[in-house]
């Protein structure tokens, strides 16, 4: 198998860190979202209102940077010429960016920084159709956001579907629009970031992180084990850095096999310490009560 060393030093056009293709719409995107996350901060702090821990506004531009790495960066420059570097960035945007832009609570922040009457104006407005709040419930239950996330990591994996988006910018940015939306209404059940006072059951959540994990991990097991070259477009363009079409697909299909699989398994040990915290709180104080009973 070919090294993975020369990745970090590039090709013969500069390093491979500065390879970055700026892409006007989405950094103008990314450039708004810092600024009204920003701007809301400010707000609250200017009025003497509670802020956030800092750990959430460290998540949300944590965030917004791995999404400007996947879309930007080199992941993106070099995606057309290496299926590891499309993997690695639809593992980014699916794993990465939207955990991290929901862990950064902007939503509550937003709502927050809203004046009282204001904010409950505009949710009486955008919430008075009964469908919209059916919608709403429908769309972010648990099975709904599990069956699209993996519907949408299985479908853009077959061949037609994936060469498309190659071969189109636009089947691209529709692919990477569908990746990163069903991934922000997966984890938001789980991350809860209004909060809506109704989290998923950490159980719950580890259940429906566990099935991603399966199908992704099955994937990438296939893409990995396949004795050719899956995606057609891969074998008719030069491969950077002397990589053979098969060994590219071997390391694509292993990071999302063994990769992806990490991280979904730190998500479902964490959800499992929290779960169990959770246990100890609530038997301590059912054996506190008996005890109070008891005198």
């Amino acid at each position: 198998m070919v090294s993975l060393l020369p990745l970090l030093h590039g090709d013969a056009s500069g390093p491979f860190w500065a390879a970055w293709s700026w892409n006007p719409p989405v950094l103008v995107l990314l450039l708004s979202a810092g600024l009204v996350y920003g701007a809301a901060l400010r707000y609250l702090g200017q009025r003497g209102r509670p802020l956030p821990p800092a750990w959430q506004p460290i998540a949300f531009y944590a965030g917004l940077t791995s999404a400007a790495l996947a879309l930007m960066g080199p992941l993106d420059l070099y995606n057309d010429e290496l299926l590891t570097m499309h993997m690695l960035q639809h593992l980014v945007l699916i794993q990465v960016t939207a955990p991290l832009i929901l862990l950064g609570r902007p939503v509550q922040l937003v709502l927050r920084g809203l004046p009282p009457e204001r904010l409950g104006a505009a949710l009486r407005v955008a919430l008075r159709p009964q469908w919209v709040r059916t919608g709403l419930t429908v769309l972010t239950a648990p099975l709904t956001v599990t069956l699209l996330a993996n519907v949408a990591l299985v479908f853009w994996h077959f061949p037609r579907f994936y060469e498309a988006a190659l071969y189109s910018t636009a089947v691209h940015d529709l692919e990477h629009l569908s990746f990163f939306l069903t991934a922000l209404l997966f984890w938001w059940p789980i991350i809860d970031p209004v909060p809506r006072h109704h989290k998923l059951p950490a159980l719950w959540a580890i259940a429906a992180i566990f099935a991603t994990l399966v199908v992704s991990m099955s994937i990438g097991a296939i893409i990995t084990l396949a004795d050719r070259v899956i995606y057609p477009f891969y074998a008719g363009v030069p491969m950077p850095w002397g990589m053979a079409a098969l060994t590219d697909q071997q390391v694509a299909g292993l990071i999302m096999w063994v990769g992806g699989g990490f991280l979904y398994m730190g998500a479902i040990l964490a959800l499992l310490a929290r779960w169990l915290r959770q246990e100890e709180r609530r038997q301590a104080t059912l054996a506190e009560q008996r005890a109070r009973h008891a005198l």
